[in-house]
C-alpha cells in the first residue's frame, strides 16, 4: 500500500511541477512557436513527467538507462522497435477494417488519396507516433514500471501503471481567454477544470480501451525486459490512428456507432475487445513460459 501511495504522490508531483515550468517554457519558446498556452502546459507536464520519473527511480536507487527500459545493443533495440511498430500497425489495422465494414468509418471523398499524399501523411504520423511512444513509454513502462515493480511485483505494477496511464489521457486543459494576463499562477488556475471528464460515465469505453492497451504494453515490457517493443507498438497504434483520422470520417447513421466512444473517433468497446484478445494471448504465453 505504501508503494502505491508513493507512486501516486509522484504522479501528482509531476502535474504540479508541470504547472510550475509551463510559464517559463512559454517565455522561452513563444517567440519561435507562438502556441496556445494550454499546449505549453501539456508539454511542460510531459517534461516534468520525465524529470519526476528520474527522481522516483533515484528514491529506490534504480536511476539508470536500464530502469528507464533502455538495455541491450542498439541494433537489437531498434529492431525491437521496428517489430513492435509492425505489430501495432497490425492491431490497429484489424480495428480500422472492422470499423469500416461496420459502417462506423467511411472514406473522406474530399481528400486527395494519391501515393504522395499517403506517404506524406503516414510519415508525419509515424514521426509523431515515435515521439509520443518514446516519451510515454519511458515514463510509464520505463521508470514508473521499474520503481513500482521493485516494491509490489508484476500484477500490481501492470494494473496500477495502466490505470494511471489511462487516467492522465483524460486530463485536458482548456484554453484561457484572450484577455487573460498569463503568469506563474495561470497553470494552477486551469488545473481544476482539467479533471472535468472524470465524473462522466460516457468516457468509460474510451478509458477502458486505454487501460487494456496499457496492460498489453505492460505485458510486453515484462516479456522483453525493456521498452523497445512498447515504443514500437505504441508508435504503430498512433501512426495508423492519425493516418486513418486524416483519410476517413466517422459516420453518424451506423447501427454500430455505440461501439466507438463519443470522445474518440476510433477507440471504444470494439477496440477494447480487440486489444483484450491480444492481452489474453500474451498473458497465456507468459504463463506458459514461466
Amino acid at each position: 500500500m505504501r508503494a502505491i501511495i508513493t507512486f501516486s504522490l509522484f504522479v501528482v508531483f509531476a502535474f504540479v511541477l508541470g504547472a510550475v515550468i509551463a510559464y517559463p517554457l512559454k517565455l522561452l519558446l513563444d517567440p519561435l512557436l507562438g502556441l496556445a498556452f494550454r499546449k505549453y502546459l501539456t508539454y511542460a507536464t510531459l517534461i516534468s513527467g520525465l524529470i519526476v520519473s528520474g527522481i522516483y527511480l533515484q528514491l529506490y536507487n534504480l536511476l539508470s538507462f536500464k530502469s528507464f527500459g533502455y538495455s541491450g545493443k542498439l541494433f537489437k533495440f531498434l529492431n525491437s522497435i521496428f517489430n513492435g511498430f509492425i505489430y501495432g500497425i497490425a492491431i490497429m489495422l484489424i480495428i480500422e477494417v472492422l470499423l469500416y465494414f461496420l459502417g462506423i468509418h467511411e472514406m473522406d471523398t474530399y481528400r486527395n488519396i494519391s501515393m504522395t499524399v499517403v506517404i506524406e501523411r503516414f510519415g508525419k504520423a509515424m514521426l509523431a507516433g515515435l515521439l509520443i511512444g518514446l516519451i510515454e513509454e519511458s515514463i510509464f513502462r520505463g521508470a514508473l514500471f521499474s520503481g513500482l515493480y521493485k516494491q509490489t511485483g508484476a500484477i500490481i505494477t501492470i494494473l496500477f501503471s495502466s490505470l494511471i496511464y489511462s487516467a492522465v489521457h483524460f486530463i485536458r486543459y482548456r484554453e484561457v481567454s484572450a484577455d487573460t494576463d498569463i503568469g506563474w499562477l495561470t497553470s494552477f488556475s486551469m488545473m481544476p477544470e482539467a479533471f472535468r471528464r472524470f465524473h462522466e460515465w460516457s468516457i468509460l469505453d474510451y478509458f477502458l480501451t486505454l487501460f487494456i492497451f496499457g496492460i498489453l504494453l505492460g505485458l510486453l515490457r515484462l516479456k522483453y525486459r525493456g521498452i523497445a517493443a512498447c515504443i514500437g507498438v505504441h508508435a504503430g497504434i498512433v501512426t495508423l490512428i492519425k493516418t486513418s483520422d486524416y483519410f476517413t470520417n466517422r459516420t453518424q447513421d451506423s447501427t454500430y456507432n455505440y461501439l466507438v466512444s463519443e470522445y474518440n473517433s476510433t477507440f471504444g468497446w470494439l477496440s477494447f475487445v480487440v486489444i483484450l484478445i491480444f492481452v489474453v494471448i500474451h498473458f497465456i504465453k507468459l504463463k506458459i513460459n514461466h
